[in-house]
Order: structure tokens, then C-alpha cells, then sequence
């Protein structure tokens, strides 16, 4: 895993600035109560637990604690979804028991982080241990012996080294926005300079011919190149396919139930920060290539943040009884968004049917 191009990935991300204003409370409050979870069997709880000594925030909703429970990791690191889900999580609700985790330091947590012994814990490792424990708390608190992993960009890193190691506990894994092996700032760039010449785009060509070569093959590329490169991948459908950059997705916490607005604000802060204490300390090493689950891939086609390419050529080689790559015609790197409609049906159809009748833990 390339940590330091996820670490750039992280400051281009944020470069954009987080549109952190307040949203006028009466939009909140009618967002909240259109949410409300009025089912006898749902649940709708927004709480702390703890997890290898740190408290970290949970979001569990669902209609009915039957259903199969799905945790989904986020990404970034340190660019929590839980103040996302009101766009497109309710549907979703219906079928599955959704559980959002702002990771160790992250979002809601930064507001009662200790830095310094924050700064000592962080890695990719205190990461997946974390969420190890969290697919035992949700097992034991449903009653369920398997749950869905979803992981996504960042998170899809964790999310897929948990697959191989522990499919016991695992309905299946999918992988949104997936991280794959290989060169994905070479295969961006390559990406973009042709969709540049397919275009006839003069301006796009003349500044990525500038940076080459690119990238540089002892990895010192300037942040100057990488931010040139990621403003044509975004106006290219590689972002958010159809809009030319995130300023809608950094707009969207605004809205949401979940956070207040000092946790929104906080995120800016805290994202870059923390991005810095993990991806310093390295990763996961090798991806894995054998598999005892089923392995779900749900990659946008445009994407030029996870590149499609890559998460493709990593999806032929890899072994599992049941592997499937899901692919949104127009969609960058945030399908869940970009294809609400279809998305849904994916996990309603694909994704679903794994269960089965769900199953009770021993």
C-alpha cells in the first residue's frame, strides 16, 4: 500500500476546504425527524463505546434488529461518513442493520482526544484492531454469527486485510472505492492526460505535459504536480462524476443529524492531523489474493482517486467462492452518491441474498 500517496491523497482532498458553515437548525431538526426510526423491532442509537481502551462514536440504525448487520469502514483516513448518511443511507435501513464508525481520533471523537497519547496510538494497526473488536461487539449485541464488512477508499484498505483474517465472522466483503496494488498515481495521471487528448482540452494538456515526468520514481513529486493532476481528474468525472470538484461532499455535514456543529468544525482540523500520525507509521503490507468469502467490488467506472484500472487488474487475480465486480457506468469515487438508486439495488439483490435467514450467534 503506497502510504504516501494516500497521505497527499488526504491534503489534495482537504485543499478544498471542508464547508463547514452551520446549517440553519430547522433544517436539521426536519432532517432528523424524517430519519426517525419508528419500527417495533429497529433501533436508531447514536452512542460511545469502547474499543481497546479509546472511546470511539457509533451510529447503529435499521427497522428491524433482524435484519443482517453491515459495518462500514470509512475512509480518508480520518473522513468519517456517519454526517453523509442522510443522503442515502435510509433505504438501506430497511434491509440491513448499518453501522457507522467514526475510527480512533476521528470526527466525533477529536472533541475528547488527549493528542499526545493520540499521536502514540495511531496507525493502521491500532486501526484494524479497533475494528476487529468492533465485529465482536456488533456479533455478541445482535446475536448474529456473521455481519456484512463494507470498506471504503482508506477504509476498503482495512476492510479487505479483514476479509482474508477473519472470514469466520464475515457474510461477505465489499469494497467501494477500493484500494488495489500498483501505481495508481502513474495510472491517474496517464488516465487524465488521454482524456485530456480525447477532449482536445489545449489548457489540461499543456499543464499535465508540464509536470512530466510524472510521477517522479523516487516519490518526491511536489504537492503543486499532484494538486494539478487531482483538479483535471475531478473536472474528468474522476471525482464526483459531473461536478468538477468535492465542494458538494464537504457541504453535506452540514446537514447532518448526527454531528453538531463544532464537530463539523473540528473535522477540518482534525482530518490532516490525523491522516499524517497513521500514514507515517505504514500499513498493511501485500494485499491479500486468497479469500474464503465472497468478495464484492463496487467501483465507480470514472474513478480516478481508488483507480478503477487498478481495482480491476487486482480483481482477476484474486481468489474467492464468489467474486463479483459491481460497476457504476457514472459514478467517480463516490458510487453510494453518485448512483444512489442503483447502488441500493445492488445491495438489495447482490449483497442481500448472502445471508440467507440471518443467523444467531452461539
Amino acid at each position: 500500500m503506497n502510504f504516501r500517496y494516500f497521505l497527499l491523497l488526504i491534503l489534495i482532498l482537504l485543499n478544498g476546504k471542508l464547508l463547514a458553515q452551520t446549517a440553519p437548525e430547522p433544517a436539521r431538526e426536519l432532517i432528523h425527524e424524517l430519519r426517525k426510526i419508528h419500527t417495533p423491532n429497529g433501533i436508531e442509537v447514536l452512542e460511545e463505546i469502547e474499543l481497546n481502551g479509546s472511546k470511539q462514536w457509533i451510529s447503529i440504525r435499521g427497522k428491524d434488529k433482524s435484519n443482517p448487520v453491515l459495518l462500514f469502514l470509512h475512509g480518508g483516513p480520518a473522513s468519517p461518513n456517519m454526517p453523509l448518511t442522510w443522503v442515502y443511507q435510509s433505504s438501506w435501513e430497511e434491509y440491513f442493520t448499518v453501522v457507522q464508525w467514526d475510527q480512533r481520533g476521528t470526527g466525533k471523537n477529536w472533541a475528547s482526544a488527549d493528542t499526545t497519547k493520540l499521536a502514540e496510538e495511531l496507525s493502521f494497526r491500532a486501526l484494524i484492531q479497533d475494528a476487529y473488536l468492533l465485529v465482536d461487539h456488533l456479533r455478541e449485541r445482535f446475536q448474529q454469527d456473521k455481519i456484512f464488512l463494507m470498506g471504503y477508499s482508506y477504509g476498503a484498505g482495512i476492510g479487505i486485510r479483514m476479509a482474508a483474517r477473519i472470514p469466520q465472522k464475515l457474510h461477505a466483503y465489499i469494497g467501494v472505492g477500493q484500494m488495489a496494488p500498483g501505481n495508481p498515481e502513474q495510472i491517474i495521471y496517464e488516465k487524465v492526460l488521454r482524456l485530456a487528448e480525447e477532449s482536445n482540452n489545449q489548457t489540461a494538456l499543456e499543464e499535465l505535459k508540464a509536470l512530466a515526468p510524472y510521477p517522479a520514481a523516487d516519490g518526491s513529486t511536489p504537492i503543486r504536480k499532484l494538486l494539478t493532476v487531482r483538479k483535471w481528474s475531478r473536472q474528468f468525472n474522476g471525482g464526483w462524476y459531473g461536478k468538477p470538484d468535492f465542494n458538494l461532499l464537504f457541504s453535506l455535514p452540514s446537514l447532518a443529524p448526527e454531528y453538531t456543529p463544532a464537530d463539523i468544525q473540528n473535522l477540518e482540523t482534525s482530518s490532516p492531523w490525523i491522516s499524517r500520525k497513521i500514514l507515517a507509521k505504514g500499513g498493511g503490507g501485500d494485499f491479500p489474493m486468497e479469500f474464503q468469502i465472497p468478495i464484492i467490488f463496487m467501483m465507480g467506472r470514472h474513478d480516478l482517486h481508488t483507480p478503477y484500472q487498478a481495482v480491476e487488474a487486482y480483481f482477476s487475480q484474486l481468489s474467492s467462492p464468489g467474486k463479483n465486480l459491481i460497476t457504476f457506468e457514472y459514478s467517480g469515487h463516490v458510487p453510494f452518491l453518485e448512483e444512489p438508486g442503483r447502488f441500493f439495488l445492488e445491495l438489495v439483490t447482490t449483497l442481500r441474498p448472502i445471508a440467507g435467514a440471518t443467523t444467531k450467534a452461539p
